[in-house]
């Protein structure tokens, strides 16, 4: 009863409140503007790096701490997403939306860091997002620690294919055709991927609790 409090918690107040810096608009301007911003950084414009930089850092920072439980390593990963995103902004054609082509480098960056903790494990730590959250009462704020650390584990913990639909449908609002490009799978099959990854979630959570 009480993990299931907390899980339906998680989908209305938690992921909105404690995990998620704002994300982009996602509209059709906005994609206009980075695959300009793409074409004038192709032709050396330094400044169109900064903006996609200052569009894509939170949404990039979320998507890494999340994945990791690392906000350290989130910003150093974050940070080399717009290295490999300068060196491919010559090669890059507009054909899918910017979005898709940037969570694809991030998560091959995100796989790449997973298979390095795998050959040296490290304990996942959960970051500390509850400094501004507002809670009626200290002891309301410290429970809500308790959950969201165990949230974060249990996230941690799940297997990366998992996570990542979660965390692209939820915390970056990507449709299902989107998140369905980043991982390269159809919509059908990310849809038993997410069904499959919330049970498992829940099962871990369950386990904590």
């Amino acid at each position: 009863m009480l993990f299931s409090s907390f899980f339906n918690l998680w989908l209305g107040l938690v992921w909105r409140v404690a995990l998620d810096a704002p994300v982009p608009v996602d509209d059709t301007a906005a994609g206009d503007d980075d695959a300009v911003a793409m074409s004038r950084l192709a032709r050396g414009d330094e400044q169109a790096l900064q903006q996609l930089f200052d569009r894509w850092k939170l949404p990039l920072l979320n998507y890494f701490c999340r994945s990791l439980g690392s906000q350290a390593e989130a910003e150093d990963l974050t940070l080399e997403v717009f290295v490999r995103l300068h060196r491919a902004a010559g090669d890059y054609r507009p054909t899918a939306k910017f979005s898709t082509f940037l969570f694809l480098i991030a998560r091959n960056l995100l796989r790449n860091e997973l298979r390095r903790r795998r050959r040296k494990p490290a304990v996942p730590t959960a970051p500390d997002m509850f400094d501004t959250l507002a809670a009626d009462t200290a002891v309301e704020a410290r429970r809500l620690a308790e959950l969201e650390e165990v949230f974060q584990l249990a996230l941690t913990r799940l297997p990366e294919k998992y996570r990542t639909a979660l965390l692209l449908l939820l915390q970056q609002r990507m449709d299902y055709a989107e998140a369905a490009a980043v991982l390269r799978i159809t919509e059908n099959a990310l849809r038993v991927l997410v069904h499959r990854g919330r049970q498992l979630l829940k099962t871990a959570m369950e386990d904590s609790v």
